[in-house]
């Protein structure tokens, strides 16, 4: 009996902590969308568990800004907007152009293998799922972040690593709304290739400018779509997509 409840005990953290990233996964993905309401009934079915680790997980969101409680109505995905985007956009800047210049200053062959690897498979990928043009892939999600984190990965700052990667995390919500919000298409493979190429060949200042203006080009796409809203991104829905009104 007793290694029974040793076994139970060693598995509700792993449970506990798979919910939260696949809730975590999906908000900023935005399969679960801006404003939308999540219900515990509806979250138990989507995610086959019951309603402590889905708590949890809410409670830890909320504590990342990705979920909102609100008083006698319950937890939502916290709203994205053109405001919070820009504000997001001009910290975020900030930050990348230092990593960048000190991972690109002392990054190595390591690192430099690191960084074409990332760029290969990231290449490989298709933005949108194969089978739903709507809704944006997993893999390439997957890969985009760490193409990303391999640019800054010799910076040699485990703090500023970890400040650049909440900021990436945040604006990833943003990206994901680049994609399925079928904005007019881009180049995006050929932006990446041209920042690390850039960051190959040690040109900081180039590498910079390449940087900036992809991030801000993102910006300029989902603000000038935002803008143009006069509704809420989503209605509020339990987890399953039912209307909550």
């Amino acid at each position: 009996m007793m290694a029974v409840r040793q076994s139970d005990e060693a598995a509700e953290p792993t449970i506990n902590a798979t919910v939260y990233r696949q809730i975590r996964a999906d908000i900023i993905a935005c399969r679960l969308l801006p404003n939308e309401r999540l219900r515990l009934e509806g979250l138990r079915g989507r995610y086959g568990v019951g309603g402590s680790p889905i708590r949890e997980a809410l409670m830890r969101l909320e504590a990342e800004g990705l979920v909102l409680l609100e008083q006698n109505k319950g937890f939502r995905v916290a709203p994205v907007s053109r405001e919070q985007l820009l504000d997001l956009t001009r910290t975020r800047v900030e930050i990348e152009v230092i990593a960048l210049r000190w991972s690109t200053e002392k990054g190595g062959v390591e690192w430099e293998a690191e960084l074409l690897g990332a760029f290969h498979r990231l290449s490989r990928q298709k933005k949108t799922e194969r089978t739903d043009a709507g809704a944006i892939s997993a893999e390439w999600f997957q890969e985009h972040r760490k193409f990303h984190a391999a640019l800054v990965s010799a910076s040699g700052s485990p703090t500023l690593e970890t400040i650049r990667a909440g900021l990436f995390a945040q604006a990833e919500r943003y990206v994901a709304l680049s994609v399925i919000s079928k904005l007019p298409a881009r180049n995006d493979t050929a932006e990446h290739e041209q920042i690390m190429r850039a960051c190959l060949a040690r040109n900081i200042a180039r590498a910079v400018q390449l940087h900036v203006a992809h991030i801000e080009r993102t910006t300029e796409r989902v603000a000038k779509w935002l803008g143009a809203r006069s509704a809420p991104l989503a209605p509020r829905t339990d987890g399953n997509g039912r209307s909550a009104r």
